[in-house]
């Protein structure tokens, strides 16, 4: 046998190989999908109705003639399991849209992030009118991806934004194409409370918060929805950040234009 005989031969054993291994990671992914759709099946159905029970019933004891019938400390007891029951909905309607997020596809359509970014900013500002803020929106940003998802990550990013700067005289947040250690990138940069960076990677977990719920409300869900979003249209982000000096969150995504090299929270 020749040798090209026996490189051919070897060529195809390789590739033989490399497809049984996709093979396999594929049905890895699908067992992996069956059970996020088990579990999402289970949070709607079993875990719902036994919490509509607790809500509801804890509701109806808040209500006269029964609440007169418990003394201070009993009132008390009884609305903290009220409002409990309230945050666990909250939380497992957060893990539903976590567990659903992307797995209808991701559409392939022309987005004007920055227009996206004005309109939300707008309505922001029209839902909390004695707000003082500076937005700074850089015009001309679009990009290729699917417009419902991207929606939700600029919702999340720029209304974290709008929250972690609520005690600022005046708010800064910047929209815009910026660099990052020379990467091409999206930026959303406040001025706000911001966060130790020894901490960034855990703002991207589910339910991991930064800072306590006395400080800021919210379920620390928002970030974790905006990766996936990010890793759905094959891009990525991280965070910049120094406690008291604001937060800066960088995002990419295939095929988006250079970024600008300009620098300051107006960049």
């Amino acid at each position: 046998m020749t040798n090209t005989a026996l490189d051919e031969q070897a060529l195809h054993a390789f590739n033989a190989e490399l497809q049984q291994r996709v093979n396999d990671c594929t049905l890895q992914l699908e067992a992996v999908a069956r059970e996020l759709d088990a579990f999402g099946a289970s949070l709607s159905h079993d875990l719902r109705a036994p919490l509509r029970s607790i809500e509801g019933f804890s509701r109806l004891l808040l209500q006269p003639p029964h609440i007169e019938q418990l003394d201070a400390t009993g009132q008390d007891y009884l609305q903290r399991v009220h409002r409990a029951s309230l945050r666990l909905g909250q939380m497992m309607e957060e893990m539903l849209q976590l567990v659903r997020l992307a797995r209808g596809g991701v559409k392939s359509e022309h987005v004007d992030l920055s227009r996206m970014a004005r309109d939300i900013v707008d309505g922001l500002q029209a839902a909390a009118p004695a707000r003082r803020a500076e937005a700074a929106i850089e015009p001309g940003i679009a990009v290729t991806g699917d417009a419902r998802l991207l929606r939700l990550a600029l919702e999340n990013l720029l209304g974290n934004a709008w929250k972690f700067t609520c005690r600022n005289e005046v708010a800064n947040i910047f929209f815009g194409r910026a660099a990052d250690d020379g990467v091409a990138a999206i930026c959303v940069r406040d001025d706000g409370a911001g966060f130790e960076q020894k901490y960034a990677d855990r703002l991207f977990r589910a339910f991991q918060r930064l800072h306590s719920e006395a400080e800021f409300e919210g379920t620390g869900t928002g970030l974790a929805k905006v990766q996936r979003v990010m890793h759905a249209h094959g891009g990525r982000i991280w965070a910049r950040a120094q406690r008291g000096q604001g937060a800066s969150f960088y995002f990419t995504l295939p095929g988006m234009a250079a970024a600008s090299t300009r620098t300051g929270l107006e960049q």
